[in-house]
């Protein structure tokens, strides 16, 4: 039972894409992100080798911490683009509030993922709970891999 919730994963992650760019399909191909965060609900399962049980309690807290930490890094992104557009004209206060916000959004990240670890605490094991940051850290090293991989490949209908 342990690995079917895996297996299933593993299905709808490869499956969904396959059957979306059927020609005649009326699913849409899943956006990047979409896909993305299929292979790390999958990667993560696998990597944590999570029962069914455990699942149905980790994913939810996971990705309401995801959905949280979504909302602090694009407000970090959009000041870093304001910084970047904008370095040569805005005023000094105008960047050290930036600069000060930077800190202050770090600290808010770093507080949601300690509230995520104390939740997860109380569902996971201490032996799942440390491979998930260490799966984490893989997945990441995974994709960008995936994308060396992707962006090495010549584009359809274009000389080498």
């Amino acid at each position: 039972m342990k690995h079917v919730y895996t297996i299933l994963l593993f299905l709808l992650t490869w499956g969904v894409p396959v059957i979306a760019q059927t020609p005649g399909g009326d699913k849409p191909t899943p956006s990047g992100a979409e896909r993305v965060q299929s292979l790390k609900v999958a990667f993560i399962t696998k990597a944590l080798n999570l029962t069914y049980e455990e699942a149905e309690k980790f994913w939810p807290i996971y990705n309401e911490f995801q959905d949280k930490r979504d909302v602090v890094r694009k407000q970090l992104q959009a000041n870093r683009q304001k910084v970047k557009d904008g370095a040569e004209t805005l005023s000094t206060e105008e960047l050290m509030k930036l600069a000060d916000e930077e800190m202050t959004l770090r600290q808010q990240d770093l507080d949601l993922q300690k509230e995520m670890h104390e939740k997860l605490k109380k569902v996971l094991p201490a032996k799942k709970l440390a491979q998930l940051y260490v799966a984490e850290e893989d997945f990441k090293k995974e994709l960008l891999q995936m994308l060396k991989e992707d962006n090495k490949k010549p584009e359809p209908g274009k000389p080498k």
